[in-house]
């Protein structure tokens, strides 16, 4: 992995990643074609919806494993859903 492509060269704190993660998943979760409910994506990494929750309201980080499956699920990178505002980015 060449230096440039970490984090763009810039550093971000728990709080933004937590903020911009939080929005990423609402986003991707409402305008993904199957329109899913915070129930579903919880079933489908299995994982309580309350989890789910606290993920879109920012009040936790998931784990790289949980972040990983859905980046795979969403066709997006890891970096991007945590990094990136992905409603920008669709424009």
């Amino acid at each position: 992995m060449h230096h440039n492509t970490l984090l763009k060269n810039t550093f971000y704190t728990e709080a933004e990643l937590r903020k911009i993660l939080a929005e990423n998943l609402v986003y991707l979760r409402k305008s993904k074609q199957t329109k899913l409910s915070q129930k579903a994506v919880a079933r489908l990494l299995h994982l309580p919806e309350k989890t789910i929750m606290n993920y879109e309201n920012g009040h936790t980080l998931p784990s790289a494993y949980a972040v990983f499956r859905l980046a795979q699920y969403y066709g997006c990178t890891m970096e991007d859903l945590l990094t990136q505002n992905m409603k920008k980015k669709e424009r």
